[in-house]
Formats: structure tokens, C-alpha cells, sequence
């Protein structure tokens, strides 16, 4: 039962570092001063339709600060995921990542966020087995809302509930057009 709790725990915190710099409407239009850099790291592991698979995720990103409530950048994304099956089916995922963030007040935030996505997909070979499969890509349109706690002077605990707007069960890349996340920034 702990090692579920932990798995879970970390499998549904991607720890995404935005690190975002207080500015106000006095300070300099200087590129550097309105720059933020973080990124973010995942694990997970679980079963899906029987089968195990354990998965990892960097997300660098980069943004800017265009005034104390609105801010831009992009991220890029990269994650691994290995099912257990015979022979081992690995995949590696790619993934672009435009957003936008808008803060009502010091605690409540909304962001949308586009995922351009390349990923290979999945399926059964002639033989019967579990295999990847060309390459596809996906869209993804994340639009929601978040809080943001503060910690010290620079640093937040951060929330946020995502939809996936341009959602598709059909084509079977995404479990649920929900997106939890918890992140930290700094």
C-alpha cells in the first residue's frame, strides 16, 4: 500500500517549475528582467488494459513576463514510456508546448496552454502482439484555472485543473481530456 501511495503521489505531481519573476508596471522593459526559466520532471507507473508500463518526462520551458498579470512563453517536452511485454515496446514522445498565463490576484490564475504533440502509437503486430506504431501527432487545447500559494519571498505552491477543449476519444492518445497538475515555482 505505500509503495501505491508514493507511485501515485509522484506519478500525478509532474513537478513543473515555472520560475516567475514578481515585475510591476514601474519596473524596466529590460528582456532580461521580464525572462523566466524552469522546467519540469515526471514519473509514473501503472497498468493500463493489463498491461504495466513505467514512464519519465523533462519539460523545460522559457517566458516572459509582459506585465505583472499577463505572461507568455513556450515548452518543449519529452517523455519515455516502457510497457512490459514481450518483446519491450518503448516509446518516446515529443511535444511543443505555447501557454499563456493571466493572474486575477497574488492566489488565482488562469492559463491556456497548446500541446503540439509527436508520439508513436499503439497497437497489435500480424502477430498478435503489443507493438508501437508509426508516428502520429496530436493537438491539445489546455484551458483552465489555478491556485498559487506563497512560499517566502519568490517561491509558490501552485494547482491548476486543465480541459482539453479539442479533445477526441477517438483517437485513443489520451485517457481523459482532464489535466491535474501541482508544480512549483520560484
Amino acid at each position: 500500500m505505500k509503495r501505491f501511495v508514493v507511485l501515485f503521489i509522484l506519478g500525478s505531481m509532474p513537478f513543473f517549475a515555472f520560475a516567475q519573476r514578481e515585475i510591476d508596471d514601474d519596473t524596466p522593459h529590460k528582456l532580461k528582467d521580464r525572462m523566466y526559466f524552469g522546467g519540469g520532471f515526471g514519473i509514473n507507473s501503472g497498468t493500463t488494459n493489463g498491461i504495466g508500463y513505467f514512464d519519465i518526462s523533462v519539460s523545460p520551458i522559457i517566458g516572459y513576463m509582459i506585465n505583472p498579470q499577463l505572461s507568455a512563453g513556450t515548452g518543449i517536452s519529452w517523455q519515455r514510456t516502457s510497457y512490459d511485454t514481450s518483446p519491450s515496446v518503448v516509446l518516446n514522445q515529443w511535444g511543443l508546448s505555447p501557454f499563456l498565463r493571466y493572474n486575477f490576484n497574488p492566489q488565482f490564475f488562469s492559463l491556456a496552454e497548446y500541446n503540439y504533440i509527436s508520439t508513436p502509437t499503439l497497437g497489435y503486430n500480424t502477430q498478435g502482439k503489443f507493438a508501437a506504431g508509426p508516428s502520429r501527432t496530436f493537438s491539445r487545447l489546455l484551458l483552465g484555472l489555478g491556485y498559487s500559494q506563497p512560499l517566502g519571498s519568490r517561491g509558490a505552491i501552485n494547482a491548476v485543473g486543465l480541459y482539453d477543449v479539442m479533445y477526441n476519444q477517438k483517437d485513443l492518445a489520451f485517457t481523459s481530456p482532464w489535466v491535474f497538475r501541482v508544480f512549483f515555482s520560484f
